[in-house]
C-alpha cells in the first residue's frame, strides 16, 4: 500500500469514525446526564468506528493493487489486458398483442355439433329489447334464464322451434344441467307459452 493511499485511508476513516461518534454521542447524552460517560462512549465509538474504517478502506486498496498488478503482469508478458466483456444488448420489445375482440356473452355456448345434433337458432339480443318471461317453463329459474340468454336464447318461439337434434345440442351445449331441456319437455312448454 503506498504512503499516499496510506494517508487517504487514514484521513477518510477519521473523518467517518468522528461522524459517527457524534452522532453516538449525542444520542447517549439524551439518556445519560454524566458528561463523563458521554465523553467516554464518544472515544470508544470513535476508536472502533476508525478501527472498522480503516481496515473497509485497506481491503479496497488492495484490492486494487492486486488488479492494476495483474495488468502490470500481463503486459510484462505480451498478453493483452481482458476485453471488458460487451454490455448485453437491450431486447427489444415485445410485440404488443393485440386486444381481444370482445365476443358477446353468447359465444361462450357456441361449441361445436357432434353427430345427431343441430346448433338451433341464436339471437345476440332479444326481438324488440324485449325477452319473455323464460321462467315460466318448468324447471327454468333465474339463474338459468340468465344462463339461456346469455347463450342467445330470449323467446318461447325459439325454444318452440326445435328440433330433436337441436334439443340433443341443447341439452349438451346450451344449459349447465345437461339432459334438462329433454327431461322437462321445454319444447311442448314452449309452443304453449308461444300461443299466449
Amino acid at each position: 500500500m503506498t504512503n499516499e493511499t496510506n494517508n487517504n485511508c487514514l484521513l477518510s476513516s477519521g473523518l467517518k469514525a468522528l461522524v459517527l461518534a457524534l452522532i453516538i454521542g449525542l444520542v447517549t447524552s439524551f439518556f445519560v446526564n454524566l458528561w463523563s460517560t458521554v465523553f467516554v462512549v464518544f472515544l470508544i465509538a470513535f476508536a472502533i468506528g476508525y478501527v472498522i474504517f480503516f481496515l473497509i478502506c485497506k481491503g479496497r486498496a488492495e484490492s486494487a493493487r492486486d488488479g492494476r498488478a495483474v495488468d502490470i503482469a500481463r503486459a510484462e508478458m505480451g498478453m493483452a489486458a481482458p476485453e471488458p466483456a460487451p454490455a448485453p444488448e437491450p431486447a427489444p420489445a415485445p410485440e404488443p398483442e393485440p386486444a381481444p375482440t370482445p365476443e358477446p356473452e353468447h359465444a361462450a355456448h357456441a361449441e361445436e355439433v357432434g353427430a345427431g345434433e343441430a346448433k338451433p337458432e341464436l339471437l345476440t339480443e332479444p326481438r324488440g329489447g324485449q325477452p319473455d318471461d323464460l321462467k315460466k317453463i318448468k324447471g327454468v329459474g333465474p339463474k338459468l334464464e340468465k344462463e339461456l340468454n346469455n347463450a342467445g336464447v330470449f323467446h318461447f318461439d325459439q325454444i318452440a322451434a326445435w328440433s330433436a337434434e337441436e334439443v340433443a345440442w341443447a341439452d349438451e351445449h346450451l344449459v349447465s344441467f345437461k339432459g334438462r331441456v329433454s327431461r322437462d319437455n321445454w319444447v311442448d312448454q314452449a309452443k304453449a307459452l308461444a300461443k299466449n
